[in-house]
């Protein structure tokens, strides 16, 4: 997680630096170019979707716990782990992490994006 929030921000930075006039291929190999903030919104996207409930109503960061997934006490209280399974998004390492993996805060919100997307370069 720290090191995705830390690309997120960086092409959030350099896009304002480059503007749109920068566009690279995203995903590789899909012919769709885009602006490095661009790239930053789908990483984001893509990182969120760990803690979101998907259109099957289960998040990837609770994993094949069916009681995590189902049972209305703990269905809503999403833990930050300390690492994340490669495929599947599932949390693994220590639930408890809220300091790096709550980065994930400034990437849900759109209200706290602003502290990580700086004004554009005149």
């Amino acid at each position: 997680m720290p090191i995705n929030y830390l690309l997120i921000e960086s092409l959030y930075r350099f896009g304002s630096f480059y503007g749109d006039d920068t566009r690279f291929e995203c995903p590789t190999g899909s012919g769709q170019y885009r602006t490095l903030p661009e790239i930053a919104e789908e990483l984001a996207r893509r990182l969120t979707r760990l803690f979101l409930r998907g259109a099957d109503g289960r998040r990837a960061v609770l994993g094949a716990n069916d009681r995590l997934q189902t049972d209305p006490a703990f269905r809503d209280h999403v833990p930050f782990h300390e690492y994340f399974h490669g495929d599947t998004g599932a949390g693994l390492g220590a639930g408890h992490q809220t300091g790096w993996s709550g980065l994930v805060a400034l990437l849900l919100f759109p209200d706290l994006q602003a502290r990580i997307r700086p004004p554009p370069y005149a």
